[in-house]
């Protein structure tokens, strides 16, 4: 093992944490088993990874998860949306205890913060479990970054992971933070649990949102292909948006 973390091949980590984000979203905190250093991932990438077991239906499935972590070469986290009949991901939230192990390879991807001066707005727009490279994302930019403003869609407080964390750098940094429900409960309230009813959309980005910063999202692939096309449609330049499709 290398002094700066680096791997080749597969590594085994252990699962040292998990705890339940919402409804059907649980984090899951990984450690080097051998106690080493990690490979310090760039806010935006995943990380590959197999479930270490004997069973032919597991065994050498390769899936790769965003991790959601600030950037660090002591822990990952990844954060798991349960999907109906998902093999891995059903794994992970029914099977996947602490102590037990993944074989992982070095983080990777290309869907990072592209590097611009501090002053360079940034806004980052997530759908659903899209928030997990976005949310890393915003854990660097609050070190690096003077305007951002963070747009989050999901259905209602129930399917809101992340709420905390997001408001609570908000408030100590100053970024903007703008919440989407699309079906509010009944005991979700307006200018409490979320900012706006519906959806994220071309007349509310018109009038809402920098249309001069960098936009990063990253969601299901419909809500991605509408957001680059009110995106475009509202002048901005195709080589100031960047994405990742996330399919849930």
């Amino acid at each position: 093992m290398k002094q700066d973390g680096k791997w080749s091949g597969f590594r085994k980590l252990v699962l040292v944490d998990r705890i339940k984000e919402c409804e059907d979203i649980t984090s899951f905190y990984f450690k080097a088993e051998d106690g080493g250093k990690l490979v310090k991932h760039e806010a935006g990438q995943y990380l590959p990874f197999k479930i270490v077991t004997e069973e032919a239906a597991y065994k050498d499935v390769l899936r790769t998860y965003s991790l959601s972590i600030i950037p660090n070469d002591e822990l990952y986290r990844i954060s798991v949306k349960k999907i109906p009949r998902g093999l891995i991901s059903t794994y992970l939230h029914e099977r996947l205890q602490i102590g037990d192990c993944i074989e992982a390879m070095i983080p990777m991807g290309l869907f990072t913060l592209k590097e611009e001066s501090a002053e360079a707005p940034i806004t980052l727009i997530s759908g659903g479990i899209g928030i997990t490279p976005l949310l890393s994302m915003l854990y660097q930019a609050a070190d690096t970054r003077k305007s951002v403003h963070f747009i989050q869609a999901v259905q209602n407080s129930k399917l809101h992971p992340f709420k905390t964390d997001i408001h609570m750098i908000a408030e100590l940094k100053g970024f903007r933070n703008t919440v989407f429900y699309s079906n509010p409960l009944a005991e979700d309230e307006k200018g409490r649990d979320y900012d706006e009813i519906g959806f994220v959309t071309k007349e509310w980005l018109s009038t809402e949102a920098n249309l001069e910063s960098t936009f990063y999202l990253c969601g299901p692939p419909v809500f991605m292909k509408a957001l680059e096309e009110s995106l475009l449609g509202l002048g901005v330049s195709k080589d100031r948006i960047y994405y990742e499709l996330f399919s849930q």
